[in-house]
Parts: structure tokens; sequence; C-alpha cells
């Protein structure tokens, strides 16, 4: 199965934070979360890990690459980025394929810009 996220994400370089939020803000992403209705987002919570003082959201280009994180959740959003940046909490980034060597990481200065 391709991923044209990821695609789209592997020519761009690690460190050209603007270029790969755009075409993350575009993308729908899968993210597990703990939520009362999954048809409504705001009935719960992102999925978020530590990383120091800093709360990250889980997201994933892909349900196929969520792998160890489903067994912490049992419901998974399916949100593009723009609607995930909106609803990020004040200060919280967003780790994208967290686990894989091509994940990525979201402060919110570069998606709230």
């Amino acid at each position: 199965m391709t991923n044209p996220t990821l695609d789209a994400l592997g020519a761009i370089g690690a460190t050209d934070h603007d270029a790969a939020w755009a075409v993350v803000r575009e993308a729908e992403l899968v993210l597990p979360a703990v939520v009362d209705d999954p048809k409504d987002p705001a009935s719960g919570n992102f999925l978020t890990i530590p990383n120091g003082k800093q709360q990250f959201i889980v997201a994933f280009t892909a349900l196929d690459r969520v792998g160890g994180f489903v067994t912490r959740t049992k419901a998974h959003l399916r949100l593009t980025g723009a609607e995930l940046a909106a609803a990020a909490p004040e200060g919280y980034g967003i780790v994208l394929d967290p686990g894989h060597k091509d994940g990525r990481v979201f402060l919110p200065e570069v998606y709230k810009a």
C-alpha cells in the first residue's frame, strides 16, 4: 500500500519543518485517541506522550503505522493536519509516526504559524 503523505515527506529535508508541515496540514492523519464517542473528537482526548516538559500529540500518516500505540487506546480519529492543529491544546507539539525512523516532530510555532 502506498502512503502519499510519507512519500511527499521523504522528499523534504528533515530540518525543513515549514515545508513538511505544508504537506501534513493537508493530509489525513490517524490519531490514537481516548474518546467517549468516536464520531465526536471533542468527547475525549488525544493520546499524548511527554518529552521533558513538552507534551506531544501522537499522530500517524496511516493506520498500519500505529503499531504498539493501538494497545493504549480503543479508538482512532481521522483528522487533517489543519484540523489537528486547530484542536491541539495550547503549547502541545505533534509527533508524527513515532517509533519510525522517518518520524517528524512539529512544535507549536511551526503548525500555528
